[in-house]
């Protein structure tokens, strides 16, 4: 299956539907073909979240499982392992970059990387100020895979997590980011997660898409509110003020 086959069968993929009960059906819409998100009908009606470079050349497909609520199984697969167990393939070089790095073209933006491609499609939709990247997981950052976009303003936002041996998801992306800002990069990592959430929350490892869907759980999404009646809402929800300050972002319009 390539790439433009697996876009037709998005009718029954959960991770799709799930953005869908959360988020305008438009939005979700623009969000799925900006990223180019299918589905493996083979495979469970998985989604398949396409890794495509800056030169718009597919590097692979990473495969997982969603349920309706948005929870994801602990099985990944890849299409090329796929295809090679299934004699589609006979051998495969896998070279990754970040998921969403052919958007890197469309904008000058500055850009956020965070682990989860959920969460890059997520935080996409909620603010668009920056083009969302995913590493694909907390180890997914090196310098390879950020040669491409060595001279671009570079935002990582790593998710929570309990420290063990004095390491979190938090102090393991700084200290990469401070070693990459002294060689040149224009890169830091945001203390937005590990200065705002209470432990709960770092326990359970929320991302910045968990934080901010929970402080926002109402869902209000402002496209037709009224300016005075967004006023009243960020008086009543400190929080959400608060995150809103610190991204020195809009909300979706």
């Amino acid at each position: 299956m390539d790439l433009k086959q697996s876009l037709r069968f998005n009718t029954n993929n959960n991770f799709i539907e799930y953005l869908k009960s959360i988020f305008p059906t438009d939005k979700v819409e623009n969000i799925i073909n900006l990223y180019q998100v299918g589905t493996a009908t083979f495979w469970n009606n998985a989604t398949i979240f396409w890794q495509i470079d800056n030169f718009k050349k597919i590097r692979s497909g990473k495969m997982m499982m969603y349920s309706k609520n948005g929870k994801r199984s602990k099985i990944i697969n890849w299409m090329h392992s796929y295809q090679i167990k299934n004699n589609q393939l006979r051998e495969f070089n896998l070279s990754q970059c970040f998921f969403g790095l052919h958007l890197i073209n469309k904008s000058n933006n500055a850009i956020a990387i965070v682990e989860s491609e959920k969460t890059a499609c997520i935080m996409s939709i909620l603010f668009d100020k920056y083009i969302w990247l995913a590493a694909g997981s907390l180890n997914g950052i090196n310098e390879k895979k950020l040669s491409p976009i060595k001279d671009r303003r570079i935002i990582l936002y790593p998710d929570l997590g309990v420290s063990r041996i004095n390491e979190n998801p938090y102090t393991q992306w700084k200290k990469k980011s401070d070693d990459l800002f002294r060689k040149g990069y224009n890169i830091s990592t945001s203390d937005l997660l590990e200065s705002k959430a209470t432990e709960e929350q770092k326990t359970k490892g929320y991302d910045i898409a968990d934080y901010f869907l929970k402080v926002n759980k109402e869902r209000i999404i402002i496209n037709d509110i009224k300016s005075e009646n967004l006023n009243k809402l960020l008086k009543l929800n400190i929080q959400l003020q608060n995150l809103i300050e610190v991204f020195d972002l809009e909300l979706m319009r």
